[in-house]
């Protein structure tokens, strides 16, 4: 039992750990949308961008579903850890399209462009999931 409090402990630290690397990197998003050279994309903003893309889709998939490449532990696969991932996706897909429906409200008055809006959109959703995860889990493991 105690191997499974450990193992849930890590999965929620890096989970948060997750969640927070993406808020800073999100942060950069902001500084895509002005490459040096108009209408060009460098290699270094492609990587950027694929970087982020794949760190927003793992944090979705790990917070959210019970999706892993290695065998689940069926000792952290509980009900309680399903009701948290689907509580999780519920919290960062309202997130998502909040953050969708402020921008759009938001380009009645400034251009703004997909590749200025979409990363700040994904990265609000996935760190919402995944913080919200976080928690339901900290608060799952207070309890019991």
């Amino acid at each position: 039992m105690a191997n499974a409090d450990v193992r849930s402990r890590r999965r929620r630290g890096t989970i948060l750990a997750g969640a927070i690397f993406l808020g800073l990197i999100g942060l950069q998003a902001v500084s895509m949308s002005a490459p040096i050279t108009p209408g060009a994309a460098r290699g270094v903003e492609i990587v950027r961008m694929a970087g982020f893309c794949a760190l927003v889709v793992v944090l979705a998939l790990r917070s959210t579903t019970a999706f892993s490449l290695v065998g689940r532990n069926a000792e952290l696969d509980d009900e309680l850890s399903r009701a948290n991932r689907a509580a999780a996706a519920q919290a960062g897909f309202l997130a998502a399209m909040l953050g969708g429906v402020v921008a759009l409200i938001a380009s009645l008055f400034v251009a703004l462009s997909v590749t200025d809006v979409l990363p700040l959109v994904l990265m609000l959703g996935a760190f919402v999931a995944a913080v919200r995860f976080a928690r339901l889990e900290k608060r799952g493991e207070a309890d019991a």
